[in-house]
């Protein structure tokens, strides 16, 4: 048990994940580190090495059971769940629409949008009896704006944004918030795999603000709207994007 509030982040073995683990540790969130990537205890070990505490646990977002037991063991762990930031996500096929396989594309929903579906449902129960909670679901600028070869991609974080929506209606009475948070071009692995895959990507301007992301930029965003700063925030699809879906 702890005094201290509790999060989980989903995708923290890397990238805008880890940046978000990073941040809440350090802002003194007891936090449950998932991911699929057995590295993910390599940054917690890090992480209770400078002084948080960060627990991790082997997550596949895909499976029911999985997300029930995180849930349930940050639950066990800290007494309850205050917030939770999901980033764990997968790029697209980098194929055009007619190119794409059907099992490409029900991958990329099974883990985009499935799988954010189960940490929301299961978040949200753990949080509902005690009226209060916050989610932050990251989805992409590009459930807002259409990227070459990407339409799997594209309509696996569109439909995160639509889901939030009716989430937030759900939950609001309650007093848990939910919002989506729409990060663009950011500087990470995940980015980094789809560049290489995607050719038609390297031809688009990135932005207006000309540059990609640090992750730990997008992480304070995150970490503003899962805190009580953001308290009379929910539903919202939020871009920290330099401008890209302005552009």
């Amino acid at each position: 048990m702890t005094d201290r509030r509790s999060i989980i982040v989903t995708g923290g073995a890397s990238g805008i994940g880890r940046s978000c683990a990073e941040l809440a540790a350090a802002r003194g969130w007891a936090v449950t580190l998932a991911d699929r990537d057995g590295g993910g205890e390599a940054v917690a070990a890090r992480l209770r090495a400078e002084g948080g505490k960060v627990r991790f646990v082997e997550t596949d977002v895909t499976s029911e059971d999985s997300v029930r037991a995180l849930v349930a063991g940050a639950v066990d762990a800290h007494g309850r769940l205050h917030g939770a930031i999901n980033c764990a996500g997968i790029v697209g096929s980098s194929r055009p629409i007619h190119e794409i396989e059907t099992d490409a594309w029900d991958r990329v929903h099974a883990i985009n949008l499935r799988g954010m579906f189960l940490c929301l449902k299961h978040q949200v129960a753990a949080m509902w009896e005690h009226r209060a909670g916050s989610i932050v679901a990251v989805s992409s600028a590009a459930a807002l704006k259409g990227l070459p070869w990407s339409s799997d991609y594209c309509g696996s974080k569109a439909g995160i944004d639509g889901m939030v929506r009716g989430a937030a209606m759900d939950c609001a009475e309650r007093g848990i918030r939910i919002n989506a948070l729409l990060p663009g071009p950011t500087l990470t692995p995940l980015a980094a795999s789809s560049s290489n895959a995607n050719p038609a990507l390297g031809k688009m301007r990135l932005q207006p603000m000309e540059r990609m992301a640090d992750p730990a930029e997008v992480a304070r965003a995150a970490l503003w709207l899962v805190s009580d700063e953001a308290s009379f925030v929910t539903g919202i699809s939020m871009p920290v994007d330099g401008g890209m879906v302005i552009a």
